[in-house]
């Protein structure tokens, strides 16, 4: 939850968006972003580096990242708010030093996108260009990529539930195109190839540690799960169980996937069929020094010879929808970090706005702006040797670049949690890490250990990037005072109940002529069970007008409203917060408040006016939270009496019991 809090008159009101991803949403964006340019690019680059044992470098790498997923699953019960690692950092360090860590946040998820659409790029231009005739080198290769950027950004800006059912969608395909992929494969499966290959390389630490460290990227998707917990339901049950989910899952997947690559790449009749594929390959030792140096497209060669040319390009088409998904699923998760840096004043505010369709659109876009650089940066600019030094970036380059930002700020998440235990004490945390401050202690030991393994190159670019972000905070940011940043971004308030009380009953008010009617009800209600009240105000938006103009014209009136029923509990002695909600469909709002703060009851107004059709009994609204809200529903005929009329007479009381949920 979003929330406004303010003192005295102010009141504890919010803004937020309307919870719409599930369980298998919430894996969809985890498996999506993992299972994706990773298991296409990375396998075959791990492989080439150590064999077979790649998959210990994926199982460190992935243990390294469940430590930490720990911290942000524990983060993520108790503070149900977009932002992921640095709305953790920022509220648990009363510092706006927290700044550079949402700065490496805003850059780290743009270059794992970049990473994505560069090897889109990559795969589209080594097998999609010949199908048209188009030769090596004779276009573009980048082309493609941007193109792909553009869709998603607009696909991001249109609406995040399109966003989400197309992850659903294409993370399904890709699994699927994967499971064919093993299917081919496995069926050649000799375990003395897999023996010997292990025992060639098992010496390599250094090399594991690399290659750790390189395909650390492919598991950082669980951050992006957590990243979205606003729009995700009961965040505080959905997101650990989606977390680790998906690692386990991919780690079963990524295992058999380099299996079979080992399979292939140790095959003397698979060599001989990529010299014939391949013409710069002479013979089956020059197939080995191209593995070596193209590990990236070493699995689509390996679909291409287990599964033939129909099977082939089944396998091409996956892997492109896997980048693409992932992609999309980063760009998702970056917009939203800006978004939180923008509501506590690290970014413009403008950054904050919300679109017609629910999404932040400019924090999205600033999120593809800074995709397209590291795209151009990384890969075309200084794609080959050129410039200083010769220096030679590409694919790898912005892979390495990302891991650094990223396992940068995991670090920073474990110390956090370590201070948090501490410091807030009493926070109900819905999922705890166990063995604190030992186990997070482990995860930054750890990620020191990968961040090392990225190569000086990518620290020094990672460094001269943070430095530029600490050159825009003190230049643009710093010099404002508390009272400016507090009118330009109100204090933004995560916790879903602002009382310890058991019974909490949403009240919906629609009018302020409602007001006094329903808050003396729900006054009533609560006082016989010691419960506290949160208060709804839901703004119905229509599609035609956008939510960012809706809250420069009608925001303060709806806050206003919630106020004065606030002011009513406060009068009373009752504990109270409240929250406007932005939402196509009021009934789908209702129901999920009640949903995501778990409360008890829901109190509604109905203006006693019936629908002709006989399939309505209330009214639409009423109706459907009737039938579906997994709460008790109350509902108050208003209208009759006058907000001043005190004396609680009720003329009659109408009770169903003719079944339901409610009965």
């Amino acid at each position: 939850m979003s929330a406004e809090s303010a003192n005295g008159s102010g009141g504890d009101v919010g803004e937020e968006f309307d919870a719409n991803i599930g369980l298998l949403g919430a894996v969809a964006i985890g498996v999506g972003t993992m299972i994706a340019a990773g298991i296409f690019v990375l396998s075959g680059l791990a492989v080439s580096k150590v064999g077979t044992v790649a998959i210990v470098s994926f199982v460190l790498a992935a243990l390294v990242a469940c430590i930490t997923a720990g911290a942000y699953a524990e983060f993520s019960s108790v503070y149900q708010e977009s932002g992921g690692g640095y709305m953790y950092v920022d509220k648990t360090f009363d510092t706006d030093l927290t700044y550079i860590m949402g700065w490496t946040m805003i850059l780290g998820y743009p270059a794992s996108a970049a990473f994505y659409l560069a090897s889109f790029s990559d795969w589209f231009a080594e097998f999609i260009y010949p199908l048209f005739g188009i030769p090596h080198g004779s276009a573009p290769y980048w082309i493609p990529g941007l193109a792909v950027l553009g869709l998603l950004v607009f696909l991001n800006v249109k609406g995040g539930e399109e966003s989400n059912k197309f992850q659903i969608g294409v993370t399904a395909l890709k699994v699927a195109l994967i499971a064919l992929f093993l299917y081919g494969g496995l069926q050649t499966f000799d375990a003395g190839v897999v023996t010997t290959s292990f025992a060639e390389n098992i010496g390599k630490l250094t090399q594991i540690g690399t290659t750790s460290a390189l395909v650390f990227i492919t598991f950082f998707g669980f951050s992006a799960i957590a990243t979205n917990a606003e729009e995700i339901k009961k965040p505080g049950r959905t997101i650990p169980r989606a977390i680790y989910i998906s690692i386990a899952f991919v780690v079963f997947v990524y295992t058999l996937v380099v299996l079979v690559i080992v399979l292939a790449v140790n095959d003397q009749a698979f060599k001989q069929f990529l010299a014939g594929q391949v013409s710069a390959v002479n013979g089956p030792s020059g197939a080995v020094e191209y593995i070596a140096s193209h590990g990236e497209v070493a699995m689509a060669y390996a679909a291409q010879y287990y599964l033939g040319n129909v099977g082939f390009y089944i396998i091409i088409v996956g892997a492109l929808f896997s980048m693409l998904s992932a992609a999309n699923a980063t760009i998702l998760a970056g917009s939203r970090v800006n978004l939180a840096l923008a509501r506590r004043g690290h970014l413009p505010s403008g950054f904050e706005d919300i679109s017609e369709s629910g999404t932040p659109h400019k924090s999205v876009m600033l999120t593809g702006g800074f995709i397209l650089a590291f795209i151009v940066l990384f890969t075309i600019v200084f794609g080959r040797a050129v410039g200083l030094l010769g220096l030679e970036l590409g694919v790898e380059g912005v892979t390495q670049f990302a891991n650094a930002l990223l396992i940068t700020g995991l670090t920073v998440v474990n110390v956090a949690l370590i201070f948090s235990r501490r410091r807030h004490s009493d926070l109900d945390r819905d999922f705890s890490v166990p063995l604190v401050p030992y186990l997070p202690i482990v995860g930054v030991l750890a990620n020191v250990v990968l961040l090392y393994n990225t190569g000086w190159t990518a620290l020094t670019i990672a460094l001269i990037a943070e430095l530029v972000g600490a050159a825009v905070y003190f230049l643009f940011i710093s010099g404002k005072t508390e009272a400016e940043i507090e009118e330009e971004t109100p204090t933004a308030v995560s916790e879903p109940t602002l009382h310890d009380r058991d019974y909490q009953l949403v009240v919906s008010i629609a009018d302020a002529d409602d007001v006094g009617q329903l808050m003396r009800t729900a006054i009533d209600l609560v006082r016989d069970r010691d419960g506290e009240i949160l208060v709804l105000n839901v703004v119905d938006t229509p599609r035609q007008m956008s939510l960012g103009e809706q809250r420069r014209t009608a925001s303060e009136r709806h806050r206003d409203l919630v106020r004065e029923a606030m002011d009513v509990a406060r009068d009373a002695d009752v504990p109270v917060s409240g929250t406007v909600r932005y939402a196509h469909e009021p009934e789908n709002a209702i129901l999920n408040t009640a949903e995501q703060y778990d409360s008890d009851g829901v109190l509604m107004g109905w203006g006693g006016r019936r629908s002709g059709r006989r399939s309505v009994v209330l009214g639409s609204t009423v109706d459907d939270v009737v039938r579906e809200a997994d709460a008790d529903v109350f509902v108050e005929k208003v209208g009759q009496v006058t907000a001043d009329d005190t004396d609680g007479h009720v003329d009659s009381i109408f009770l169903p019991i003719a079944g339901g949920p409610h009965a």
